[in-house]
């Protein structure tokens, strides 16, 4: 289920950084372990802003992290039901015995 614009504004502080750390798994990156890590430092370092400008500044860059996390997580699910490869029942022996195979 993706969130609607209107609905990750309305999301409280704590909610948006659940769903970032939540998200991050289906970013497309084996940096993902890192950006978690980074995403729990940046709220860390900002927990003490007090200018209004810059806490409307970082919540807005979060909200628009956290949407792009959905995109690649609803683009994940889409891949998994989607693509699948098709079982066309086509066996081949991996080791024939037939008098045409050579041995070494």
């Amino acid at each position: 289920m993706q969130h609607s614009i209107q609905e990750i504004q309305a999301m409280s502080l704590l909610t948006l950084y659940r769903m970032l750390i939540k998200n991050v798994q289906y970013y497309p990156s084996k940096n993902k372990f890192k950006i978690m890590l980074a995403i729990k430092e940046s709220f860390r370092d900002h927990r003490n802003l007090n200018d209004p400008k810059k806490v409307i500044q970082e919540i807005k860059i979060a909200q628009m992290g956290l949407r792009n996390l959905e995109m690649y997580r609803i683009k994940n699910q889409e891949m998994k039901d989607v693509y699948k490869v098709k079982d066309d029942g086509f066996q081949e022996s991996m080791n024939p015995k037939d008098k045409n195979f050579i041995y070494f």
